[in-house]
């Protein structure tokens, strides 16, 4: 089995979880509220330990039973329950770094995908962690906080730690929701206060609900990055679709540095095996050298 790096994008709803847990020997990684409860899809897998046991990362979990304390004492300042709640974050993405070298000590028993599940509160622990682990560089001499300063260090630093478990021995799966935003050139050059007194108004598109230029990075990481959604109709079964390959202007995620698929601006995924889908349709692309027939 070839190793698989994937990304999947997507609006709450869309999939993403199913995505990820259809992947063989998969141990979820929780950061989120109840991502894990997707597994109930899954039965038998989940009983025949093909899908492990969820690792959840709360960061609530990382205080002292005396910290937790602080939360319902009313002396305790607003400002003090910020700090500690930005403490908290910090140890735990310190906590999951820890928790994924483990990983390369010594894997459990069957652990063949890691599935960071959700990348978009990862990513918001992650700027808390930056924020407690250096904050010393962002203060300038006035003792004011360098947005600038620190938004580069928050870019350079998420794209470490991802390019890190990227590059673990295993199929590595994460999920992000998404937002609309402005494109890379266009960001670099709109000027919003400006431009929007003049009427000016740019075309926008899907990108990865991360802070600032990180989400730039991210469709560069993953081997694979499906833009993910669904199709409802009354009466009907729900359609579940994903794109890799763009084939509008308002998406700006989907890339696959091999293209096995006939249509990859809508590839029909059947539900709970998306796993399975796409190595049929990499094996069909490369012992035929033809795209494979997606419906």
């Amino acid at each position: 089995m070839s190793k698989r790096n994937i990304a999947v994008l997507g609006c709450p709803g869309a999939s993403k979880s199913t995505w990820g847990l259809s992947f063989p020997g998969v141990q979820q990684h929780v950061f989120g509220s109840s991502e894990e409860t997707t597994a109930e899809n899954f039965p038998e897998r989940v009983k025949s330990g093909d899908i492990l046991p969820p690792v959840k990362f709360d960061w609530w979990q990382t205080l002292k039973p005396e910290e937790q304390a602080m939360y319902t004492d009313e002396s305790i300042s607003e400002i003090k329950i910020g700090e500690m709640t930005r403490l908290a974050r910090a140890r735990n993405i310190i906590r999951y770094r820890r928790f994924l070298y483990g990983l390369k000590a010594k894997a459990p028993e069957g652990l063949k995908t890691i599935f960071l599940d959700n990348g978009t509160p990862f990513s918001q622990d992650f700027e808390d962690y930056v924020r407690v682990v250096y904050g010393a560089e962002f203060a300038t001499k006035e003792g004011n906080f360098n947005s600038i300063a620190f938004a580069i260090k928050y870019k350079n630093e998420l794209s470490d730690f991802l390019r890190m478990i990227y590059d673990l021995p295993y199929n590595v799966v994460m999920s992000f929701h998404i937002a609309m935003t402005l494109d890379e050139a266009t960001a670099a050059k709109a000027d919003f206060m400006k431009d929007t007194a003049k009427g000016i108004k740019y075309p926008k598109e899907w990108q990865p609900l991360i802070m600032g230029q990180a989400k730039y990075l991210l469709a560069g990481l993953p081997d694979f990055a499906f833009y993910l959604w669904t199709e409802e109709n009354p009466g009907q079964p729900t359609k579940y679709l994903a794109k890799l390959e763009a084939d509008d202007s308002s998406v700006g995620i989907s890339k696959g540095r091999i293209q096995p698929f006939e249509n990859p601006r809508r590839i029909s995924v059947p539900k709970n095996h998306a796993y399975e889908y796409l190595e049929e349709a990499i094996r069909v692309y490369k012992e035929t050298g033809k795209p494979f027939a997606n419906k």
